[in-house]
C-alpha cells in the first residue's frame, strides 16, 4: 500500500477514536468506582444502592467484553485490510464500516449501562458524581477545561 494511503487510513482512525472519547457527555470514573471509600463517602451511597451497582455491573460485564471483542477484531480486519496488495478501498471500506458499526454497539451498551446507573443515584448523587469527575479531568489535562470542547487529549490511550 502507498504510505499516503495508509496515513490517510491511520488519520481517520484517529479521528474516530479520539472523537468517540471526547463525545462522551455522561461520564463516570472508571471501574467499579462504588466500591472506592472516598467516593462512595463523598456519594452518601447506601448499602441497597452498592448491591445494586454491583448488579448492573455484573449483567453488563459478559456483554461488554464481547462487544471490546468485536471492535478489536474489526480493528485488526481493518488494518490487514488496508495492508493488502493489491489495495482494495471498496474492502477497506467496508471494513472502516464494520468498525464502525462494533464500535456503535460498544457504546450503546456502555450508554444504556451509564443510564441504569443515573436511575440508581439520587439527583444530588448524580450532581457530585459529574463534579467529581469534571474535577479528576481538570487534574488529568492540567488546569481548566472548557467543557464546551472536551478533554484536550484522550485520559487513556487506546493500546493497539
Amino acid at each position: 500500500m502507498k504510505p499516503m494511503t495508509r496515513f490517510a487510513v491511520a488519520a481517520a482512525a484517529g479521528v474516530v477514536i479520539a472523537g468517540s472519547t471526547w463525545a462522551q457527555p455522561l461520564a463516570i470514573p472508571p471501574g467499579r468506582w462504588w466500591e472506592r471509600p472516598r467516593i462512595a463517602a463523598e456519594l452518601g451511597l447506601a448499602a441497597e444502592q452498592r448491591a445494586t451497582l454491583d448488579t448492573l455491573a455484573l449483567a453488563h460485564a459478559k456483554t461488554m467484553v464481547d462487544l471490546k471483542g468485536e471492535v478489536e477484531k474489526a480493528e485488526l480486519d481493518l488494518r490487514m485490510t488496508s495492508d493488502t496488495e493489491p489495495f482494495d478501498a471498496r474492502r477497506v471500506r467496508e471494513a472502516f464500516a464494520l468498525l464502525q458499526q462494533r464500535r456503535a454497539r460498544l457504546e450503546l451498551e456502555r450508554f444504556e449501562l451509564l443510564l441504569k446507573v443515573r436511575e440508581v443515584l439520587t439527583t444530588e448523587q448524580w450532581r457530585k458524581l459529574t463534579t467529581i469527575v469534571r474535577d479528576a479531568l481538570r487534574r488529568e489535562v492540567g488546569g481548566e477545561l472548557d467543557e464546551s470542547q472536551g478533554p484536550r487529549r484522550p485520559l487513556r490511550p487506546r493500546r493497539y
